[in-house]
């Protein structure tokens, strides 16, 4: 009796002690997934930069040295771009240096277009209007900057001149998005409180980078423009209107200080966009050569500290748009394709073989270089 009462308790000890040990291998795995996760978080977040991030794209490695001699006479300007802050500047500079960029014009930006979340409304814009013109005065040879005010905010007269005096070269508007009016801004193109503002622009020969949703506030945009003949405008992404290219030239040929450019911005739109060039290369490639002395260069890629970008993602988003104008076939890299949504992602083919447009020397200077040198400055 005595020893059957001794094996179950050392039964019951060995159980306890395999119990426990289970616990502690569950609590171990428990701990080691909370570590992943946070180390993943603080990452994305920007906070965790790894030495792979501040590594070229291998394409660039690859590059054919006559295309790098090419594109070194064009002096390209990138002349759409957003950076968070003055600590994104090294790498994005060592991007610049990859992709034989000689100039960027940096925007003045909201803390929404860095995190993409509507609860921060348009703030913090001032903050990125003197982050950008500050990073010009210490880079005046490979930054210009243009900032951004509020088109509600009743001293954005002030505020804009202010900025002009401390170095911006140039002004950025939103309220022709259609998210940022819809939850934003709630104000037409052509509010009255506007009208000081393009008129000041106007006299003083200041550029305006408007994001104009043509779809939906073309009257509102040609009302402006008919009231502000003398106003340089720059309507961005092909003035959100490349599925008509019949529209967009009529825009260009009536207002001939309307400008736009090829930037795409998010990765979702860039495919559609190469997409729907490649489909339409021909009627494309008539459409630049036409209107070469109105169109610039630009990525929109969002250069942020938060989900950090790398300077290989920055490569690969800038050499695809050179690869849309200059070679006659291409492929986008697989970095593109991943930092789409999953929706966009489901719905297209890693493996497509986009139609470029193949332009011809002239047409690249002018689209690289010289418009964007003549609106914005050297």
């Amino acid at each position: 009796m005595l020893q059957k009462q001794v094996n179950t308790n050392t039964k019951s000890a060995a159980m306890v002690k395999k119990r426990k040990k289970s616990d502690l291998w569950f609590y171990i795995i428990i701990i080691i997934l909370l570590a992943t996760m946070f180390l993943w978080y603080i990452r994305q977040m920007g906070y965790l930069p790894l030495w792979i991030d501040k590594q070229p794209s291998t394409l660039i490695a690859e590059m054919d040295p006559a295309t790098r001699e090419r594109r070194a006479d064009f002096k390209i300007i990138n002349a759409h771009e957003h950076v968070q802050s003055f600590s994104n500047i090294p790498l994005l500079l060592k991007a610049m240096e990859d992709c034989q960029i000689e100039k960027m014009i940096l925007l003045g930006t909201s803390k929404f277009t860095f995190y993409l979340n509507p609860k921060y409304g348009f703030s913090e814009y001032d903050k990125n209007n003197e982050e950008i013109i500050n990073i010009s005065k210490k880079y005046p040879d490979k930054f210009i900057a243009l900032c951004t005010i509020d088109p509600r905010d009743e001293n954005k007269l002030e505020k804009l001149k202010k900025f002009i005096a401390d170095g911006a070269k140039g002004l950025k508007l939103y309220n022709g998005h259609g998210y940022f009016y819809d939850n934003f801004f709630h104000l037409p193109l052509d509010d009255p409180g506007m009208m000081e503002v393009y008129q000041y622009c106007e006299e003083q020969g200041i550029p305006i980078l408007y994001h104009i949703n043509s779809g939906r506030f073309l009257d509102q945009m040609e009302r402006v423009l008919q009231a502000f003949p003398d106003l340089v405008v720059v309507a961005p992404h092909f003035i959100l209107t490349s599925r008509n290219l019949a529209l967009l030239s009529r825009l260009l040929d009536t207002y001939p200080n309307l400008y736009t450019d090829i930037s795409f911005g998010h990765p979702d739109f860039q495919v559609a966009g190469f997409k729907r060039i490649s489909y339409n290369a021909v009627a494309f490639r008539e459409f630049m050569q036409k209107y070469r002395d109105r169109i610039n260069f630009g990525t929109d890629i969002v250069i942020t500290s938060y989900r950090a970008k790398s300077r290989s993602y920055i490569d690969e988003v800038t050499l695809s748009y050179f690869d849309m104008l200059e070679k006659d076939e291409f492929t986008l890299p697989d970095s593109i394709y991943k930092m789409m949504g999953k929706k966009a992602r489901e719905q297209s083919d890693p493996n497509m073989v986009y139609r470029g447009l193949n332009l011809d020397d002239e047409t690249l200077r002018m689209i690289y270089h010289d418009n964007a040198e003549r609106i914005f400055g050297k």
